[in-house]
C-alpha cells in the first residue's frame, strides 16, 4: 500500500485557492513554480478570468476534474470558513502555506484546533499550516512560494531535505546547488497540523529516488513515532539531522516560530544515538554531512581511519578531530609497510598519518591508498596544491581507489590558487565529497557510520 504522502508529490491535478499575479503575493511565486509541473494546474480566484495563460476559476466548485492537491494561500480568517468546500470536492490532500495560526498566538492556536478537528473528521491530510509544502524534482511539483529569480535552485539529484523550517529548507537547498549537489525531494511542514517529521521520515526510506537524507528539527511531535521511523530509514539510508533549540535562549525562539515547545535536548541526543542518526551540531555541519551523504555510495562500518597527506600539520589537525568524532588510526600493518617501502623514497612516512611530503605525486596518492585502504573502515586524504608535484589528476587517482575498493573517502583540498578550486570540484564530480578544512573532512565521514556514533 503506497505512502500518503505519496499523493503530495506526485499528483496529477493541483489547485492554487488564491492565485494571484501581484508580484507582492505569495502565490505568484507558486503559479510561477508550478509552469514546471508536469501535471495540471488550476489557479482559483474569482478576481481572474486567467493567470498566466491558464483558466482561473472562481471557486474549486467550478473545476469539473478531480483535485489531487490543494494548495491554500488565503488569510487565516477565509481558510476556516472554506474547509467544508474543500471537503464537498472531495479532496483530501492540502497544503496550507498561510501563516497565522499557532506560532501567532492564542487565538491563532484556537484556530488552528479547529482546523485539526475538521481535517481529521473528514480525512483530510494537511501539511502545514505556516510551511512551503513540498518539492519533487522528478515530476517538477514544487508548491514553494519563493522565486527562482532570487533563489538557485538545485539539479536533481539522491538527496532529501525534512525540515520544520521554511527558511532552513530553501536555504539548505541553494547552498547545495551552490555545491552542485542535486535534491530528489523537500518538505517543509511547518506547524505540523498534520504532516510532522516521522511522516516525512517513513515516506522517503521506501522513495527509490532518495539515497540519503538532510533533516532540520525544532521539535518533534510523537517522539516514539519519529524514532521508529529514523531507525526504519538509517537501517537502508545515511540520516543527518540539526536540532535547533538546544539552550534556553533558541528554544525559547522555537516556541516563537513554530508554536512548539523545544524539549530537553539530552533526550533527543539519547534519541540520535538510539536510532542511529549522525547530528549536526551548526549548519555548516549539516551542509557537510548532507553533502557527504549524498555524494558517496559506501557506507563506513568501523571506527578505523587512515589519514593520507602531503602535509604533516594538516594530517594532525585531522587526527585531532578523529580522536573527538570516535574514530580510530591503528598503525598502517606491517606487510603493507614493506610494499611501500619498495615503491617510495626513504623519507616518505608510513604510518598513520600516510605522509608523501612535498615531493609526493598524483600516482603516489592511488599507490598508498591501493595498499592501505583495505585495512580501514575509511580515509581522508589531504592534497596541499601549492607543490608543483600534486595536481589535479591527484583527483581521478583517488576517486578510482573509492570505486575499486568500495571504502568511503573525504577529501580536504588546500593551497595552490586555482588548482585548490579546480581538484576540490574535480574530486567531487567524481564523487568524493571536499572539504575546505581536515576537521570538515573528518567529521562528515560519521554520516556514513552505521549505528550510533
Amino acid at each position: 500500500m503506497a505512502h500518503f504522502l505519496h499523493d503530495f508529490f506526485y499528483p496529477k491535478t493541483v489547485a492554487l485557492i488564491g492565485a494571484t499575479d501581484k508580484p507582492d503575493k505569495p502565490a505568484r511565486a507558486i503559479m510561477e513554480n508550478l509552469a514546471h509541473f508536469s501535471g495540471t494546474v488550476f489557479p482559483v480566484n474569482p478576481k481572474y478570468q486567467t493567470l498566466f495563460g491558464l483558466r482561473c476559476y472562481p471557486s474549486i466548485k467550478e473545476i469539473a476534474e478531480t483535485i489531487d492537491v490543494a494548495i491554500v494561500a488565503l488569510p487565516v480568517t477565509v481558510i476556516e470558513a472554506g474547509f467544508g468546500m474543500l471537503r464537498d470536492k472531495g479532496i483530501d490532500r492540502l497544503i496550507v502555506i498561510s501563516s497565522g495560526f499557532a506560532e501567532a498566538g492564542e487565538e491563532g492556536r484556537r484556530l488552528q484546533e479547529r482546523l485539526t478537528e475538521q481535517a481529521n473528521r473528514h480525512g483530510i491530510r494537511v501539511i502545514g499550516p505556516n510551511a512551503l509544502g513540498v518539492f519533487n524534482a522528478e515530476n517538477g511539483f514544487n508548491s514553494f512560494f519563493v522565486s527562482e529569480e532570487r533563489v538557485l535552485m538545485p539539479e536533481p539529484g539522491r538527496l532529501s531535505i525534512i525540515s520544520q523550517s521554511g527558511a532552513v529548507t530553501v536555504i539548505l537547498m541553494e547552498a547545495m546547488a551552490r555545491n552542485g549537489i542535486g535534491i530528489a525531494k523537500a518538505i517543509n511542514y511547518g506547524n505540523r497540523l498534520d504532516v510532522d517529521e516521522a511522516d516525512a521520515l517513513s515516506y522517503l526510506a521506501d522513495d527509490p529516488q532518495t539515497d540519503a537524507a538532510a533533516v532540520y528539527i525544532e521539535s518533534v511531535g510523537d517522539g516514539r513515532k519519529f524514532l521508529e521511523a529514523a531507525k526504519r530509514f538509517t537501517a537502508r539510508k545515511p540520516l543527518v539531522v540539526w536540532k535547533a533549540g538546544k539552550r534556553e535562549l533558541g528554544a525559547g525562539a522555537v516556541a516563537s516560530h513554530t508554536a512548539t515547545l523545544a524539549g530537553t535536548y539530552a533526550l533527543y541526543e539519547a534519541a540520535f544515538r538510539q536510532g542511529g542518526i549522525s547530528e549536526a551540531y551548526t549548519f555548516e555541519h549539516l551542509l557537510d554531512g548532507a553533502k557527504v551523504a549524498s555524494l558517496m555510495p559506501f557506507r563506513c562500518t568501523g571506527k578505523r581511519l587512515l589519514i593520507m597527506t602531503n602535509g604533516g600539520g594538516m594530517a594532525v589537525a585531522a587526527a585531532d578531530q578523529a580522536s573527538r568524532d570516535g574514530f580510530i588510526l591503528p598503525p598502517v600493518p606491517e606487510e603493507v609497510r614493506k610494499k611501500l617501502k619498495q615503491a617510495f623514497p626513504p623519507f616518505f612516512v608510513l604510518n598513520n598519518p600516510i605522509d608523501i611530503t612535498g615531493s609526493g605525486k598524483d600516482e603516489d596518492y592511488y599507490t598508498a591508498l591501493k595498499e592501505a585502504l583495505p585495512y580501514y573502515d575509511a580515509a581522508v586524504v589531504i592534497a596541499l596544491m601549492g607543490t608543483t608535484t600534486v595536481t589535479e589528476n591527484s583527483a581521478a587517482m583517488i576517486a578510482r581507489v573509492c570505486r575499486e575498493l568500495k571504502k568511503p573517502i573525504t577529501c580536504c583540498v588546500l593551497q595552490g590558487l586555482r588548482y585548490m578550486e579546480e581538484v576540490e570540484r574535480s574530486v567531487q564530480e567524481l564523487g568524493i565529497p571536499g572539504f575546505p578544512s581536515p576537521e570538515r573532512a573528518v567529521r562528515a565521514l560519521t554520516v556514513l557510520r552505521r549505528g550510533p556514533c
